[in-house]
């Protein structure tokens, strides 16, 4: 493994992956909302903005760490004014890869077992002692080729789970810094699709249920999240396809009528649009 652009997410070539110091530009800002395999830690050194996970949103600033459970929707979306740099360093791992390294340190192994499995209240803390994870991350960095081997990354990961376990033992899961009006809405709207995205959508039902107008609830959740209420409606659909497919044998019409898109000649260009393969391949590579 070696320092990435960004991340390979086929894990089975490359099951441990580290980004040093990641850098992204007002110019070259990626946002999308995404998931994929893996656990997936983010540790900010610059830059503020938000992270929509499920349907939470968490702000962040520099000395926030954030986490990704495999397969949960995600999105992180960086303020970058002119001129400046969102930077962070970036960890993704095969969970199976790691366990049974973890398993004779007994408290180490149950943290890592809730972290992975767990329904979690809160997945974004400010950290109290940054220099700890830079430390970890700069050992890293400057050992990254004798760490490659499965047993060296271990060895690491064990040392920053540590870190991270008491970081968020001593936050006890504490609760987002903001609660304001817009990300409130958004995050309705996100539940309500979560509870309705299989079904033909209607803006109108969603606003009457919020008792907001359809432009009101339309600009309240750009401004949250800074995507249409259609697009995060897309990507919850194409993430339950991905699911269905990958545990299933459902035929595609059949996967199209439980995720609400009723044609399937639509949905499998949908899909290869976003994943960047058909329905069918993405069956044959699980």
């Amino acid at each position: 493994m070696s320092t990435l652009d960004d991340f390979n997410f086929e894990l089975n070539a490359n099951p441990h992956q580290f980004i040093h110091q990641h850098t992204t530009s007002s110019h070259n800002i990626w946002d999308k909302f995404h998931s994929h395999p893996g656990m997936e830690f983010i540790y900010v050194e610059q830059g503020e903005g938000s992270a929509i996970i499920d349907q939470n949103i968490y702000p962040f600033k520099p000395g926030s760490l954030m986490y990704f459970q495999p397969f949960q929707l995600h999105r992180v979306k960086a303020d970058i004014p002119e001129e400046t740099f969102y930077i962070r360093s970036k960890l993704l791992l095969e969970p199976s890869t790691v366990n049974s390294y973890l398993q004779s340190f007994t408290v180490l192994y149950r943290f890592f077992q809730y972290l992975w499995q767990s329904n979690l209240d809160c997945q974004v803390i400010q950290v109290d002692n940054p220099s700890e994870f830079n430390t970890l991350f700069n050992l890293y960095h400057s050992r990254q080729k004798e760490l490659e081997l499965t047993e060296g990354f271990s060895l690491f990961f064990m040392l920053f789970l540590n870190t991270v376990k008491n970081q968020w033992t001593v936050q006890n899961q504490t609760e987002r810094e903001v609660e304001l009006r817009h990300i409130h809405y958004a995050e309705q709207v996100m539940r309500w699709i979560d509870r309705n995205y299989h079904e033909e959508f209607s803006l109108i039902s969603l606003a009457k249920e919020l008792h907001l107008s359809r432009f009101h609830i339309s600009h309240l959740f750009r401004k949250a999240t800074g995507s249409t209420i259609t697009e995060y409606l897309t990507y919850r659909r194409l993430r339950e396809a991905s699911l269905l497919l990958r545990t299933t044998s459902l035929p595609l019409q059949e996967i199209c009528n439980q995720i609400g898109i009723g044609n399937v000649s639509y949905f499998c260009q949908l899909f290869k649009k976003n994943a960047g393969v058909t329905p069918a391949q993405y069956r044959i590579k699980q």
